[in-house]
């Protein structure tokens, strides 16, 4: 919204002397509100903040650069070493068909949970004695021979070796002393410690720092660390681990997969020797059945031996004649009696099972049942195995390892479900052939009644004797396998590749520490630029001028600098009067070119650069011609006699207590067309003056004499002197300086000026600094430099007024 369409329109409403002119009055300054759809991110606003603070900045940076040299020197380089065991396997039916020592102990997800187990870990720890640490590498080895005992006490220890002799003093981290002695006894009793380090490595003077921690502790950051990798149904397991000393690292990976491979070749063992002491137990149960049977069977032979034996003589070598009858009757009569005696075991033992598990030694006494139903057997061979493999890994892994629940599941399936099952339709397949076999007998019985049943119980005897030495010699057969697999027996792992210590890391963070703290010390640094900028209560940008405080930029004036000499450049000054130049035809279009031109200027607070300002519009007004007053409103505080080199008596002041006339205090000045009312002799009740009639008819009468009157009012702090004199002008300037301009005091002020009839042209930003945000805002194009000579025009400056010679 422009300035310009909230002006009112001239001529301007009759008036009379004493009175002030004014005009149908509308809000002359445009709301905050009414800039609410602003552009995008103020990239340049950011950019000279930036530039503002950038020492801060920089300081900030070199801060959190050395703070990330600082943290980048702590953190260490992390190293990965890497070790590859390959896995043997075995066929599923290796057990049928191969030897023992083929067979697979372990499932291939059970080899990672064996690597992870405490039984692998802690070996290890104790015997790299990882459960030190010391600061020097060479250190090492002074704790070949460290001990680590239940008593040892965890902590960070210091040995410090007299230099006077062979004496040393061990103490804690914090000073805490513990012990003292003489070079080569036992160091650390007290602490628990069973240490007699190398006392050629143990120089005078030595201060040895090390810290002790139980096995146990760092078995479980090893198990948390270590990263085992093996593919489904996979042959090679990968052992990685990562650590900051690239030979320990790799030492600790070849020690693992030496201590897994030697850790599975002693759990193979044991598991065939539990399965050998398994088979010992049935091979020597099922050698006693046989010698019972064989002796049975001798007495039996023996006691009947004058007895007829009902057998049929032999015909000759290896021909014998019998009825088929009797032959037929007595093969009958044993299968009876031997059905009718298996089938009352097999009850018994069901019976005494009461529903849970049948004793698998039991079937040892009834080789018949093993020999006619193989599926019992080979269920009670399967459950004799699964339990020789349960106690076995029972040794390595707990109750909870999936491992264990599957075997101990397996086992109970056999007892509980698969034997008892297989046993009950034995038992209904002997109760179905005990009737058949009973009916046939009793037929035949008529004919062979007469036939002593000498002859059945020696062919039941014989037949007994016959399955146990079947079955003995099947135990013993495995038995031996078993022996020979023990002695043959290899480990189903062995180490493929051993890891070699790095020379490059995997991973470094210093650099990325480095980097992080400069980007982030510079993050910060921006940001609290940011933060700083948009809590600075001073005027620095035309954008607060325009949007926050509700003004039109009428015009810029450049900072005057002077050189080292304090002397102005002339380019410098030209420019600046080219800015009032400007400035002046900005006002020369804000009033009608038949009426004079009114105004006033005023600032916010003191130091804004109003005087300067005034004087200067003042002079550009003249050198164009027109007949100009400056009046010098700030009764407390002007200046500009000085400025113009002018008697400050009799002024504004004395005019207003009626001691001097008007054409007393009109002063002309060396510049021409340029008058001057100095402010006259200072007085308590100056300022009260501002407001009386003849400061308003002096107005009216300066504005039917002069083209131009400005006004330099006190700034708008000092209180109503600026509004008394913008009333009387009618039309005010603000003079904003960037950086010393408080905006929320400006703000405030100028809402009090919202209210008065006072026509507000616009702001003025006074000692605009060069780019940045002003960048739009000045003239970068001058006179050459043969040309300047002097100043294009009169100028004032702090220093006061150069004239053009």
């Amino acid at each position: 919204m422009s300035v310009r369409s909230l002006q009112p329109d001239y001529p301007l409403a009759p008036h009379h002397p004493g009175s002030i002119p004014t005009a149908e009055w509308t809000p002359a300054r445009p709301r905050s509100e009414d800039f609410e759809d602003a552009e995008g991110i103020p990239w340049s606003r950011y950019v000279d903040a930036i530039r503002r603070h950038v020492l801060l900045i920089v300081g900030l940076a070199a801060v959190g650069s050395v703070l990330g040299v600082v943290a980048a020197r702590r953190v260490r380089p992390i190293y990965e070493a890497q070790a590859t065991v390959w896995i043997s396997t075995t066929p599923s039916s290796a057990l049928q068909t191969g030897p023992i020592r083929q067979q697979q102990l372990l499932t291939t997800g059970s080899w990672v949970e064996l690597l992870r187990s405490f039984a692998i870990v802690d070996p290890i720890v104790r015997d790299l004695k990882l459960n030190v640490s010391y600061k020097q590498p060479s250190d090492s080895v002074l704790f070949r021979n460290f001990e680590w005992t239940p008593a040892t006490r965890s902590g960070a220890y210091l040995l410090k070796i007299d230099g006077a002799g062979p004496k040393y003093m061990l103490s804690t981290a914090k000073g805490v002393f513990i012990e003292s002695g003489a070079i080569g006894d036992s160091i650390g009793r007290k602490a628990g410690m069973n240490w007699l380090p190398d006392a050629r490595f143990l120089g005078r003077g030595r201060a040895i720092e090390f810290g002790v921690t139980s096995p146990r502790n760092v078995s479980v950051f090893l198990v948390n660390a270590v990263h085992a990798s093996l593919p489904e149904d996979g042959q090679f397991l990968k052992i990685t681990l990562s650590g900051a000393d690239p030979r320990r690292t790799a030492r600790t990976v070849n020690a693992w997969a030496e201590q897994l491979v030697n850790s599975s070749g002693d759990l193979k063992t044991r598991h065939l020797f539990e399965f050998k002491k398994i088979l010992g137990d049935q091979l020597a149960l099922a050698e006693a059945q046989l010698r019972t049977s064989e002796n049975e069977l001798e007495h039996f032979r023996v006691s009947t031996i004058t007895l007829p034996s009902g057998v049929a003589a032999s015909a000759g070598p290896g021909v014998t004649q019998g009825d088929p009858v009797v032959a037929s009757y007595f093969q009958q009569k044993v299968a009876l009696d031997e059905i009718r005696s298996e089938r009352q075991a097999l009850e018994r033992m069901v019976s005494e099972a009461k529903g849970g598990p049948i004793n698998p030694q039991d079937f040892l006494q009834l080789p018949t049942i093993l020999n006619n139903a193989p599926q019992l057997r080979s269920a009670i061979e399967e459950l004799s195995l699964r339990q020789a493999t349960l106690r076995t890994e029972q040794q390595f892994l707990t109750d909870a390892n999936p491992r264990i629940r599957q075997l101990a599941e397996a086992v109970r399936v056999l007892e509980r479900e698969t034997i008892p099952q297989i046993t009950v339709a034995v038992l209904n397949s002997l109760k179905a052939r005990e009737p058949e076999l009973d009916t046939r007998i009793s037929v035949g019985s008529q004919e062979l009644r007469g036939i002593p049943a000498r002859a059945t119980e020696e062919a039941r005897l014989v037949r007994q004797v016959a399955a146990t030495e079947n079955l003995y010699n099947s135990l013993k057969a495995r038995y031996e396998e078993v022996s020979l697999a023990e002695v043959q027996t290899a480990p189903d792992l062995s180490v493929l590749d051993t890891a070699v210590a790095p020379t490059l890391p995997t991973s470094n963070d210093a650099p990325r520490l480095l980097l992080l703290a400069v980007v982030a010390s510079m993050g910060l640094a921006v940001g609290i630029a940011l933060i700083r900028d948009r809590l600075d209560r001073r005027f620095r940008y035309p954008e607060q001028a325009t949007r926050e405080l509700g003004l039109s930029v009428a015009g810029t004036v450049p900072k005057f600098k002077a050189n080292h000499r304090g002397e102005f450049q002339i380019a410098m000054m030209s420019q600046a009067v080219e800015s009032f130049r400007t400035l002046r035809l900005a006002l020369r279009y804000d009033f009608p070119t038949d009426a004079p031109i009114v105004v006033g200027v005023s600032s916010p607070a003191a130091g804004d650069g109003k005087s300067l300002v005034s004087s200067n519009l003042a002079l550009a007004f003249a050198s164009a011609g027109s007949r100009t007053l400056l009046i010098d409103g700030d009764v407390r505080c002007g200046g500009l006699h000085n400025t113009f080199e002018i008697p400050v008596t009799p002024g504004l002041v004395d005019y207003l207590n009626g001691h001097a006339a008007v054409d007393s205090i009109v002063r002309s000045t060396t510049s021409e067309n340029l008058f001057l009312i100095p402010r006259g002799t200072r007085g308590n009740r100056a300022p009260e003056l501002l407001v009386s009639e003849l400061m308003s008819a002096l107005v009216h009468a300066m504005r039917l004499q002069f083209d131009v009157v400005i006004i330099d009012s006190p700034p708008l702090v000092a209180g109503m002197d600026a509004y008394a004199l913008g009333a009387a002008a009618g039309s005010m300037l603000i003079v904003l300086r960037p950086a010393v301009t408080d905006r929320k005091l400006a703000s405030a002020k100028l809402e009090v000026l919202d209210r008065l009839p006072i026509r507000i042209l616009g702001a003025v930003l006074n000692a605009v600094p060069d780019g940045g945000a002003y960048r739009y805002y000045g003239a970068d194009y001058s006179y050459k430099d043969e040309v300047l000579k002097e100043p294009i025009a009169d100028i004032a400056t702090p220093k006061g007024l150069l004239v053009r010679s």
